[in-house]
C-alpha cells in the first residue's frame, strides 16, 4: 500500500525540481508553502504528468482488493442474485410478448403505450440495481430502487383510468421541456455551454403554451397532469401514492429518500453495515442487500402484472402464479443470506 504522505512527497520532489537551488527545507512548512504559491503553475503541471504514473500501483493493488472481494461476495449471494437476474428478464420477456401480440393486431391504445414504456423502463432500472447489488452497493440499490417504486406506483395509478388521463401524462413532458428550458437558459453561461437559439426557445414555448391551451392554466403546476383525479392539494406523489393499494411500501420509499438527498441519516445510517457503528463506510460491503433486493422484485413485478389486463389468456393465471411464487423466493433467498451474515458477526 502506498504511505498515507506519498502525495505530500510528490509535491516536495516538484518543488525541488523547480527550485533546484534549493538546499533541503524539509523541516519548514513556512517556506514550503511561500514556494509552492509562487511555483504553483510549474509544481501543478509536473503532478499532473507524473501523478497518475505514480499511483498506478496503488490502483493495480486497490483492483486486485476489489476483485478479490467481489469473487467471494459473489459466492455468498450468488442464489439471491441468480434468481433476481432471471426474474428481471422474465418479466421483460413476457412485457415483450404482450407488446408484440397487441401490435401485431394492429391496436392503437395510447393507454397500454404509457404502461408498456414504463414497463421497460422498469426493467431497466432493475437491471441497474442488480449491478449495483453485484458491486456491493446496498444504498446505492436502495436509492435505485425508489426510481422503480416511482414507476410502479404511477403506472398503477394510469392502470385503471382512461386512456385521456394517459395522454395527459404524457403530454405533461411539454410541460417538463419548457421548465427544463427556462432553467438552463438562465445557467447555460456560467455553464459555458451554448444558449438555445430564439427559434428553438420558440418552439418549446408554442408546444407548451398549446398543452395550456388544451388543458387550462393548472396544467403546468407540479402533477398538473392529474387534474380533477385528486384534490389540488393532493397534486403531488404521495398523493397518487395514498390512493394505491401497497402504498404501505412508504417506509421503505422514506428511507430511500435518504441515500438520495444530502440529510444527515444518509450518512449516519448506512444499510451496507452492520453493528458497526465506529466504521465510515465509503466504498462496497456484503451486507444489507435484503431490503432493494426483494423490493426490486416485488416493483418489478407489479408494473408487469399490470400489462395482463390488456389480453385475456388461460395460461395468464399460470404467469400470476409463477411470479407470486418467484417474487416470494427471491425475498426468502435475499433474507436468508443477509441473517446468516447477521449470525455470524454476532457470533
Amino acid at each position: 500500500m502506498l504511505r498515507r504522505d506519498w502525495f505530500e512527497n510528490m509535491i516536495y520532489k516538484a518543488l525541488l525540481e523547480v527550485n533546484p537551488e534549493l538546499e533541503d527545507i524539509s523541516n519548514n512548512p513556512e517556506i514550503i508553502s511561500e514556494l509552492i504559491q509562487k511555483s504553483l503553475p510549474e509544481i501543478v503541471e509536473i503532478l499532473d504528468k507524473g501523478l497518475l504514473k505514480t499511483y498506478e500501483k496503488g490502483l493495480r493493488i486497490r483492483q486486485k482488493q476489489n476483485q478479490n472481494f467481489k469473487k467471494r461476495m459473489q459466492k455468498r449471494w450468488q442464489s439471491p442474485f441468480r434468481l433476481l437476474e432471471f426474474f428481471i428478464y422474465f418479466n421483460r420477456e413476457f412485457g415483450e410478448s404482450v407488446c408484440d401480440s397487441i401490435r401485431n393486431k394492429g391496436i392503437e391504445n395510447i393507454k397500454f403505450e404509457t404502461l408498456f414504456r414504463l414497463h421497460a423502463r422498469a426493467v431497466q432500472v432493475a437491471l441497474e440495481i442488480l449491478e449495483l447489488l453485484k458491486g456491493g452497493f446496498a444504498d446505492g440499490a436502495m436509492a435505485r430502487w425508489r426510481s422503480l417504486y416511482e414507476i410502479s406506483i404511477i403506472a398503477t395509478f394510469l392502470s385503471d383510468k382512461d386512456e385521456q388521463v394517459s395522454q395527459r401524462y404524457l403530454d405533461y413532458f411539454f410541460v417538463e421541456n419548457y421548465k427544463e428550458m427556462l432553467e438552463y437558459q438562465e445557467n447555460c453561461t456560467s455553464l459555458n455551454y451554448k444558449a438555445f437559439s430564439e427559434e428553438e426557445t420558440a418552439d418549446i414555448e408554442y408546444l407548451y403554451q398549446k398543452q395550456i391551451k388544451k388543458y387550462g392554466n393548472d396544467f403546468s403546476k407540479n402533477f398538473g397532469w392529474v387534474g380533477d383525479l385528486l384534490p389540488k392539494d393532493k397534486w403531488s406523489f404521495k398523493g397518487i401514492e395514498k390512493t394505491i393499494e401497497f402504498s404501505f411500501f412508504r417506509p421503505f420509499y422514506k428511507m430511500a429518500n435518504n441515500y438520495v438527498h444530502s440529510g444527515p441519516k444518509g450518512f449516519l445510517f448506512k444499510l451496507g453495515l452492520y453493528n458497526t457503528n465506529d466504521i465510515m463506510l465509503a466504498g462496497p460491503s456484503n451486507y444489507g442487500f435484503a431490503d432493494p433486493g426483494q423490493n426490486t422484485a416485488f416493483s418489478l413485478v407489479h408494473t408487469t402484472l399490470i400489462l395482463l389486463e390488456f389480453e385475456t389468456y388461460l395460461e395468464n393465471n399460470v404467469y400470476i402464479e409463477l411470479f407470486i411464487r418467484f417474487t416470494d423466493r427471491i425475498s426468502e433467498e435475499f433474507v436468508k443470506v443477509q441473517k446468516q451474515i447477521e449470525s455470524e458477526e454476532d457470533e
